[in-house]
């Protein structure tokens, strides 16, 4: 045991200053590595997601931040950008208007999120872009899933996929140059089909081409089964239905049995997968569906090859033509961070220059798609194709 002599020896020693100094030096170690440790969190670069995860929209939604999680995971593997790793945030606004504000204010003042990413939800973005503290933030959003048309507020968004109107214009060019001549729309009540109802009518009008009907489906599908007798009636040549993917397969079910030749088209929007499990083959095959990025099956690119890679690495789930745009447009998001002066010390991540990193002309080669961005434009991208659903499930385009 030690002696009462010893115990007044060791209290002798720390109070005199070279005691003090070894235990400065002892203690200096443990203190740089937990300031290490607290620096590596702050370097991170925070994506805020706010997208539907559980409402209507949600297996897009889902496919959609999974093809972008998959570039972002590869990014990281490989030291992240500049040695900060991508802090991913998501949340879910069940597809609620009002809760995208609310939760992405929590990004923007809880969270400190630096950047915003891969919105759903045209309603959602339109209250998002007329928020005060979003305007006030200037924070980035880069590649919400809309073609939504912004009136206002669009600052400091970026879109890497066509509008609405790129798309419907697409349509009705490829079925006019087909020799059809009269078209019906079938509308879901809210932003999204109004907003296609009005391209439908503007865009057939300009071409000298018929609108034979033109109907709006409510969101209980109540009136389902009164649209398809009308459109029974006037057998136009082709139906373009702007609507969800439960919507469109309830659809499906019910007027292919009252007409198997008529042309059927959806919009990009729609998960072919969801849509042939729930309509079933005999009804959902034969459907055609607008897509906005490249078939992901395809060797044409670089681009395609390494999303279908690295979704079989990081993924337990196939590839999909929304796992590729998610993976594109998180590649996109890469690109401009590398440009916006971002250093290893971190003293350079603002938003201010994620900002300017996409403010003006900038292009971004993806490897497979090339993103250009104009003081007028803030579309990335114009690419529309048509792609149609088989038996097997498999699209082809």
């Amino acid at each position: 045991m030690p002696n009462q002599k010893y115990f007044k020896c060791c209290i002798y020693l720390l109070t005199c200053a070279s005691a003090r100094n070894i235990l400065s030096a002892l203690l200096l170690p443990v203190f740089l590595l937990s300031t290490a440790i607290v620096n590596v969190w702050a370097q991170d670069i925070r994506v805020g997601i706010v997208t539907d995860q559980t409402g209507i929209n949600s297996d897009v939604s889902r496919d959609y931040v999974a093809g972008a999680r998959t570039y972002f995971d590869h990014i990281n593997s490989l030291g992240g950008i500049k040695g900060h790793k991508i802090s991913v945030l998501v949340k879910d606004d069940e597809g609620n208007a009002s809760n995208t504000v609310k939760l992405t204010r929590e990004l923007i003042e809880k969270e400190k999120a630096d950047v915003l990413f891969g919105y759903m939800g045209d309603e959602g973005l339109q209250a998002l872009a007329n928020d005060s503290v979003f305007k006030v933030s200037k924070i980035t959003l880069f590649a919400p899933l809309s073609g939504v048309e912004l009136v206002s507020g669009a600052d400091h968004i970026y879109f890497v996929r066509p509008t609405y109107r790129a798309e419907t214009k697409h349509i009705i060019q490829h079925f006019s140059l087909l020799g059809n001549a009269s078209f019906a729309v079938i509308a879901i009540n809210n932003s999204f089909g109004t907003t296609i109802a009005s391209e439908m009518g503007a865009q057939l009008k300009a071409r000298g081409l018929t609108l034979t009907n033109s109907s709006v489906l409510n969101a209980d599908l109540k009136n389902i089964d009164a649209i398809n007798r009308e459109l029974s009636r006037l057998k136009p040549q082709v139906i373009v239905i702007a609507a969800d993917t439960i919507s469109t397969a309830e659809f499906l079910k019910r007027f292919r049995p009252l007409n198997k030749g008529v042309n059927i088209v959806g919009f990009s929007t729609v998960n072919h997968r969801t849509l042939i499990e729930l309509a079933t083959p005999d009804f959902a095959a034969g459907a055609m569906l607008t897509q906005v990025v490249p078939h992901p099956d395809a060797n044409t690119t670089k681009l395609q090859s390494e999303h279908r890679t690295l979704m079989k690495k990081y993924r337990d789930e196939p590839p999909s033509h929304v796992t590729l745009e998610g993976f594109l447009a998180a590649k996109g998001l890469v690109r401009a961070l590398e440009r916006s002066g971002l250093d290893r010390s971190g003293r350079d991540l603002s938003k201010a220059n994620i900002a300017a990193a996409l403010a003006g002309e900038k292009r971004f080669d993806l490897e497979g798609m090339t993103l250009v961005f104009t003081p007028k434009n803030d579309r990335g991208s114009n690419y529309v194709d048509l792609t149609y659903l088989r038996k097997s499930g498999r699209l082809i385009q």
